[in-house]
């Protein structure tokens, strides 16, 4: 290629470059107006452009000053990010130490529905923090909240049963309040709730005391019940009555209504039966002496005995 052919060529490559270099001018311009207004992110982006256009005319010095800038802003976002989350740390751990004490508060005057607004509130700082030290610590207030709710509710359980075992045990739910026992013992022994162990234990004691003697009425009352019936067949009437009444003092003191009222009406038919019989006895007798006084020829003796049978039958009727 002739020198005249190659002149017009390199004229037009200096063009080029001289043009690719007044948009990097201008570019750099701009650049430099972000970088003093602080929006590094804007000169950071300018300067991969820069970089950009640089590399197609191989343009180093360009592109190792804007290498350098890029270093240099990133370091600078760097510091200016380190220190935000300082600042937010800060923020956040200011913000954890108001609610430590605000839970000390309410913890210590037992506060729980206070407590739990705390913790809840505690949960979203503890995330951005995202310090195991920190979230340790609050796991532990955690832990103790849920622990000290237990042995209060379970306290609460205990003073109730107590409340009410008396009234248990006088209406004879002994597996209700057995259960109830058997639960309150396991917690309190669980969570070493001592105080309340011991009447626990003395309330059992009453309690399978109480339900062994109210097995004991039971099984006294059937007794007596069948013995009643063997009675009623021979018409021992008089030792059935007499048996009916101690059943129905048995059924009374165990709260048997039922025994007590089916009791109450066998007594009143065994005595209808005891006086009929009572009531053919006396007749048969009369009978007897009145049909010996009529063989004797005393006559006015006799009709006086069939008299007396007529009014007893119509008495009874």
């Amino acid at each position: 290629m002739t020198e005249g052919e190659v002149k017009p060529i390199k004229e037009k490559e200096e063009k080029r470059k001289i043009k690719l270099i007044s948009q990097i001018d201008d570019l750099l311009a701009i650049q430099g107006q972000c970088y003093m207004k602080g929006q590094l992110k804007e000169a950071l982006d300018l300067a991969d452009n820069i970089i950009e256009l640089a590399e197609t005319e191989n343009l180093e010095s360009f592109i190792r000053e804007q290498e350098d800038l890029k270093a240099r802003i990133k370091g600078i976002l760097k510091k200016r990010e380190e220190e935000k989350r300082g600042q937010l740390i800060g923020q956040i751990k200011s913000e954890l130490a108001k609610l430590e004490v605000d839970f000390n508060k309410a913890f210590k005057v037992e506060d729980f529905s206070r407590v739990e607004l705390i913790l809840n509130n505690a949960k979203k700082p503890l995330f951005e923090l995202s310090d195991e030290k920190a979230s340790l610590k609050w796991r532990k207030f955690e832990n103790e909240y849920i622990d000290t709710k237990a042995r209060k509710g379970i306290i609460k359980q205990v003073l109730k049963l107590i409340k009410e075992s008396s009234e248990l045990k006088s209406n004879f739910q002994f597996e209700d309040l057995k259960l109830r026992l058997t639960y309150l013992i396991e917690q309190v022994q669980d969570k070493d709730i001592k105080d309340y162990l011991e009447k626990l234990r003395e309330i059992e004691k009453e309690t399978i005391a109480a339900e062994d003697s109210y097995k004991n009425t039971q099984n006294k009352i059937k007794q007596i019940s069948e013995k009643i019936t063997v009675e009623r067949e021979r018409k021992e009437f008089q030792s059935a009555i007499k048996n009916c009444e101690e059943l129905i003092k048995l059924a009374k003191s165990i709260n048997k209504k039922d025994k007590v009222e089916k009791y109450s009406a066998i007594i009143t038919e065994l005595k209808t039966d005891l006086e009929f019989e009572e009531l053919k006895e006396s007749i048969r007798k009369l009978n007897d002496h009145g049909l010996g006084s009529l063989k004797n020829g005393k006559i006015q003796t006799s009709i006086e005995k069939f008299k007396q049978i007529k009014d007893a039958l119509n008495k009874y009727v």
